[in-house]
């Protein structure tokens, strides 16, 4: 992780920027919490061509919905982190990776 990103305290540290991480991520920030969410970069749906049972969203393209869930949830505060999680502990305040 960056410089920028070690040692720092999140509320929240969600592991995996995948649709699910993204929306709990997206729900926390709006919340006020401290959200990071930390993602290899390798999304399963990567080959599908479209993602389906989402409304208003039917027939998107995968990589499509991560890019506006990425912008959503950063638009609220929470940080997208590229990387892999090697480690995490409860520290006080909240968790740290």
């Amino acid at each position: 992780m960056g410089a920028d990103q070690v040692d720092q305290v999140w509320d929240v540290a969600i592991v995996g920027g995948g649709a699910a991480g993204l929306s709990a991520a997206l729900t926390l920030a709006r919340a006020r919490r401290r959200v990071g969410v930390v993602d290899g970069g390798r999304p399963r749906n990567a080959p599908a061509r479209a993602a389906h049972g989402l409304l208003g969203l039917e027939g998107i393209n995968p990589l499509e919905l991560l890019d506006r869930g990425r912008k959503d949830a950063a638009s609220y505060g929470a940080r997208i982190i590229s990387a892999d999680v090697t480690s995490a502990e409860a520290v006080p305040g909240g968790v740290s990776f």
